[in-house]
């Protein structure tokens, strides 16, 4: 008689928890966090990256806004991170005004060449010169990509800013300096607390009095700020984060989650916070004293 072999029954399936939606601050959005059609100029939704140096950690993601994804327009933050190989670490952000055509590329190139200039860059904050040298030379490209584009150059208008930060590991203070033209926002986030690094009162005054500067146009407009940062401390170099740090819930949230270095998955799911008024792009750079 022939034997009926008995098989196991198959084992329930392993019940995998869903992946956490990026956490909501205060009110719900009314855009959803979904992306909508591809936009017609192919840029990356998304840039992320991260570095270890002497003395230093370093996070940085450019994030396309809610809106921007919903309705299928090209983000226009941009960012960059750059290391001359013997101590010295470049950080940019900019974000290419909304109402110009060209602007992402105007970020993209801002972001891409100022490694070409860091030697310009100024080591101390009184040295506008330098800055104004420094920013010239940025300008002068992001000229030269309109002309290759037969576009007029206040067509690729971007913010921007840049820090220069010098690996000094056996020293217990390691200063960053900053250019900006336009509304980029700097803090040093010392023992919970945010610092503006270009002496504002607060976020709102950067933005009221900036707010229009941007390259190529308004070289005479740099700014140079500085930050002292001592182990445990961090400077934030964005755009896109200034006003939602305006509420206190988002700035403490942020001060919480950034008082160490997150790994770069974690960076990028804190970055993707959402809140009510607030979809645009998003841009940051956090450099840590370790």
């Amino acid at each position: 008689m022939e034997q009926v072999q008995e098989h196991e029954a198959p084992a329930a399936a392993e019940t995998v928890p869903g992946f956490p939606q990026p956490l909501v601050i205060g009110r719900e959005p009314r855009v959803i966090s979904q992306p909508g059609p591809l936009p017609a100029v192919r840029r990356p939704d998304t840039e992320i990256d991260g570095a270890a140096l002497p003395g230093l950690e370093v996070r940085a993601a450019s994030i396309r806004g809610d809106a921007h994804r919903y309705y299928g327009t090209v983000r226009q933050d941009a960012m960059g991170l750059w290391h001359d190989g013997e101590g010295t670490l470049l950080a940019c952000v900019a974000d290419g005004l909304g109402s110009k055509e060209g602007s992402h590329v105007g970020a993209a190139t801002a972001c891409e060449v100022a490694q070409a200039y860091l030697s310009t860059l100024p080591i101390a904050p009184d040295y506008m010169t330098d800055a104004r040298e420094f920013v010239d030379g940025i300008a002068g490209d992001i000229r030269d990509r309109a002309d290759e584009r037969g576009m007029p150059p206040d067509e690729l208008s971007t913010t921007f800013l840049a820090a220069r930060i010098r690996e000094v590991p056996e020293t217990s203070v390691h200063r960053a300096v900053l250019v900006r033209v336009g509304d980029c926002m700097a803090w040093h986030l010392h023992r919970g607390v945010w610092t503006p690094c270009f002496g504002e009162d607060d976020a709102d005054a950067g933005v009221s009095t900036s707010a229009t500067h941007a390259l190529p146009r308004d070289i005479e407009h740099v700014e140079v700020g500085y930050a002292d940062l001592y182990p445990g401390d961090m400077l934030l170099c964005t755009d896109g984060l200034a006003k939602p740090m305006r509420g206190p819930q988002v700035s403490s949230r942020l001060a919480s989650w950034w008082s160490r270095p997150p790994s770069l998955p974690e960076f990028f799911w804190q970055m993707s916070f959402r809140a009510k008024t607030h979809d645009d792009d998003r841009t940051a750079v956090c450099i840590w004293r370790v």
